[in-house]
């Protein structure tokens, strides 16, 4: 029997209210993202996510070198960033980190595969600030980057983000065209599972998120939809990148599932988090969201 979740989202400028069914993890003393109303105060001087290829290969894999970084102009209580790597709409690579009285974070790791493929990383960096009092705020933004590398027999090891010549251009196509199969067959196993219409819903998969950085999410206002991204990236942290917990209470390391799609309702009532397992279960998160008017 399938299992459907709900997240808690609660806002300065929208009112929400839902289950929170959080999953249960081995070791209870890991570090977690936890949202507190946002601090305009407070601003990130850099952030960033970059992706890019090695020139040698290794064991007959070709090497991409991924870095994050982010700087806010103070010091924090708490600074914490979680980077999320797909690999052909597949969750390949995934790493946090959590640091105390510091303003600055990094983290590198070399991700090796062995084809041709499309990598999308994205990257939420957040910091926990304490004011006077019991006061808590916190700070938030996104980073991401993305790469097409080209690993074939019959031509040399390369790598493009724009495509400029015909290859280039082909190969882009194909790699798209095989991300977008992929991420409309989780959709569609998940409307079978769950019994709901998709073309009620805004879909917007998880590397294109941070557009709404910049711009609300249709419906909502600039500051509700930031209130909503503390929120979503709080449940992933929590519902997705510590693991999958299935419909028998079983946990599954997210390395391999899809990448997550928001669904955002076009009645303004909720939102889902759709994401398939390795073995192909459907999981959906869900967050009820009603206006403060």
């Amino acid at each position: 029997m399938k299992k459907l979740w709900f997240l808690s989202i609660s806002a300065l400028a929208i009112a929400v209210s839902a289950l929170l069914i959080q999953l249960q993890v081995s070791n209870t003393s890991v570090e977690t993202i936890t949202f507190f109303p946002l601090n305009d105060a407070v601003k990130y001087k850099s952030a960033s996510t970059s992706l890019s290829l090695l020139k040698d290969k290794k064991n007959n894999q070709h090497q991409v070198d991924w870095k994050v970084h982010s700087s806010l102009d103070q010091e924090a209580y708490l600074r914490q960033d979680m980077g999320l790597l797909f690999v052909n709409g597949l969750l390949k690579g995934k790493f946090a980190k959590w640091e105390q009285d510091t303003s600055d974070l990094s983290q590198e790791e070399i991700i090796s595969y062995g084809e041709s493929a499309r990598y999308d990383a994205i990257s939420f960096h957040y910091a926990e600030l304490h004011g006077g009092g019991d006061r808590i705020t916190s700070a938030q933004t996104m980073s991401d980057d993305m790469i097409y590398v080209i690993d074939s027999p019959f031509s040399p090891l390369q790598s493009f983000t724009i495509a400029k010549s015909n290859q280039e251009q082909e190969w882009k196509k194909v790699l798209d065209q095989s991300v977008k199969n992929r991420l409309e067959q989780s959709l569609k196993n998940a409307e079978k599972t769950f019994r709901f219409n998709a073309s009620n819903y805004i879909s917007i998969p998880l590397d294109k998120i941070r557009i709404y950085e910049d711009q609300p999410i249709p419906g909502f206002t600039k500051k509700e939809t930031a209130n909503i991204l503390g929120r979503l990236w709080e449940g992933l942290y929590k519902n997705y990148y510590l693991g999958i917990k299935k419909s028998d209470g079983t946990a599954v390391d997210p390395i391999g599932s899809t990448m997550p799609l928001i669904l955002v309702a076009r009645d303004k009532s909720h939102l889902l988090v759709v994401t398939q397992t390795r073995s192909g279960e459907s999981i959906i998160l869900k967050q009820l969201l009603q206006d403060s008017n």
